[in-house]
């Protein structure tokens, strides 16, 4: 098991189909020793949806927060909070 040492952290709000590009740009790094953490300030697009069924191929460690829309600085503050050394 390789040891995490990053964690992408990628606030977003109604960017489903952006999210897709790069979910696809990370699953193809040779290098999977990070985190990726989508914070979800309140998407009405089912971003929800997306990223449960990348988490379910299970192709990267992916963690989902989600929390009621309050602008991109709450949603990055959120995840900075949540990142673990």
């Amino acid at each position: 098991n390789e040891i995490i040492m990053i964690t992408i952290l990628t606030p977003t709000y109604n960017r489903r189909n952006l999210l897709s590009n790069l979910y696809k740009s990370l699953v193809k790094q040779s290098n999977k020793a990070f985190d990726w953490m989508i914070v979800d300030d309140g998407s009405t697009d089912n971003t929800k949806d997306a990223v449960m069924e990348w988490q379910h191929e299970g192709l990267i460690n992916l963690r989902y927060i989600y929390k009621h829309n309050g602008g991109k600085h709450t949603a990055l503050n959120t995840g900075i909070a949540l990142i673990t050394a």
